[in-house]
């Protein structure tokens, strides 16, 4: 069986952003955020409706899934494959803006609800060597949560390393399933949860159409393209570096060649995705997309 990548923008929006299984969503928030028997999410409403197409080619929202759950807390959850440093304020503003909006003009604040956003990052963040990282506002001196609007959980992929047993969490699994999916031939015996399962099914060949494989592959030869971009950068950067004698010839190649990549990603997925999610996913500004957009 072939499996296609999950870390890819089409696939990760096909698992979990879909009120056809949306259990699959509910099993990655809970485990993400340790729900344990009584605090369970057991219930999400898709927040925007045309999020997920029928098909790929369509261009459709700025972040990756929205819902709410039983509770009206409202659900962040993005995949995030290009580098970008600053991620964590990215986070904060798309939160805030999710908070601010809740409201119309004259409005109580008692209306507000917590916003959580969840960033899977397939490259690392903090400085923590920890694969997922909670962060809250907290008092410094009594560390008492009682600002509840806003909170924000990472996983950082490349720093998860686990092999599955048969004692691994379900957070483990849903990690392990999402950095190795693809390289899988059958469903390893410890991954064998219900919904992970059928987030596998989901993922096989077989179960996509022509016009959605054309979009998966051409998004992952523009991710491809940017990668290769940088190995060339980094390349020039050292030469440049040699020549200078510092270590700032290395770093203005990188960025010259990663700007490049960048821009190549772009371009591939102008009739892919609309010009928001394209900034977004790239780190681009949208004035930069949409004048790449104009030719």
């Amino acid at each position: 069986m072939i499996y296609l990548d999950p870390k890819s923008d089409i696939a990760f929006k096909k698992l979990f952003g879909s009120a056809a299984h949306k259990n699959i969503l509910m099993s990655f928030l809970n485990s993400v955020l340790g729900r344990q028997i009584g605090e369970l999410i057991i219930d999400v409403v898709m927040n925007d409706p045309n999020n997920v197409a029928e098909t790929p080619l369509s261009k459709m929202s700025i972040v990756d899934v929205r819902c709410t759950d039983q509770h009206d807390n409202q659900y962040i959850v993005e995949m995030q494959i290009v580098t970008q440093k600053n991620y964590a304020a990215r986070a904060q503003y798309y939160s805030s803006l999710a908070l601010s909006r809740q409201l119309a003009s004259g409005e109580n604040y008692e209306k507000l609800v917590p916003v959580i956003f969840i960033g899977v990052l397939d490259f690392s963040l903090f400085r923590t060597k920890k694969y997922i990282s909670h962060h809250f506002l907290l008092d410094d001196e009594t560390y008492e949560h009682e600002l509840e609007h806003l909170e924000f959980h990472f996983i950082e992929l490349p720093k998860f390393n686990k092999e599955l047993d048969a004692g691994s969490t379900v957070l483990d699994k849903w990690i392990y399933f999402l950095k190795n999916a693809e390289k899988l031939q059958q469903i390893p015996v410890t991954l064998k949860e219900p919904a992970i399962t059928q987030a596998f099914d989901i993922l096989a060949q077989s179960n996509w159409s022509k016009a959605e494989l054309t979009a998966y592959d051409r998004y992952l030869d523009s991710i491809r393209s940017y990668f290769s971009q940088l190995e060339t950068a980094e390349a020039i950067g050292e030469e440049k570096g040699r020549q200078k004698g510092k270590a700032e010839g290395l770093e203005e190649g990188r960025q010259e060649g990663e700007i490049k990549g960048r821009l190549d990603i772009a371009k591939q997925l102008l009739d892919i995705l609309d010009v928001a999610t394209i900034a977004q996913k790239t780190g681009l500004t949208i004035e930069q997309v949409e004048a790449l957009k104009k030719g």
